[in-house]
């Protein structure tokens, strides 16, 4: 048994060695870092405000916000998305974090983009995708 756990190991130590030298071919340190370890990840019971949507590429985000003296106090998501979706949940979240409502409006997908030092074309709808989560939040607050 020690021997193929072993062989397991190593063979599994070198395939995700093999994922992280594609994946950072592809996308920015922050993506791959915001995919790894998300900020802001989970739910608010009782939000202020909250959004629900599920995107053309069948991922859906959700986005809770509590305010706090005319600022997001609180704000977090979740998502069945993949990597990149996590990292723009993570992008718009903290970019609204602290703002009033119509600051936070202003978050768009250049916004998402320049946060995370850009994305592939292929995986830019990952960012639309979290900007109009947001926005839908955001309207429930109103």
């Amino acid at each position: 048994m020690g021997k193929n756990t072993e062989g397991s190991n190593k063979t599994f130590m070198n395939l995700e060695q093999y994922i992280r030298e594609i994946s950072s071919k592809t996308f920015s340190a922050r993506v791959i870092s915001l995919a790894d370890k998300p900020m802001n990840v989970g739910s608010i019971e009782n939000p202020d405000g909250h959004g629900r949507i599920t995107g053309e590429c069948g991922d859906t985000m959700e986005i809770f916000i509590r305010i706090s003296g005319k600022r997001i106090a609180t704000i977090s998501f979740l998502t069945d998305g993949c990597g990149a979706t996590l990292a723009c949940g993570s992008a718009v979240t903290e970019l609204a974090r602290g703002k009033t409502i119509s600051d936070a409006e202003s978050v768009n997908v250049l916004s998402v983009l320049d946060y995370l030092d850009d994305l592939p074309p292929s995986h830019e709808h990952c960012a639309l995708l979290a900007v109009k989560t947001l926005h839908g939040a955001l309207r429930g607050l109103k």
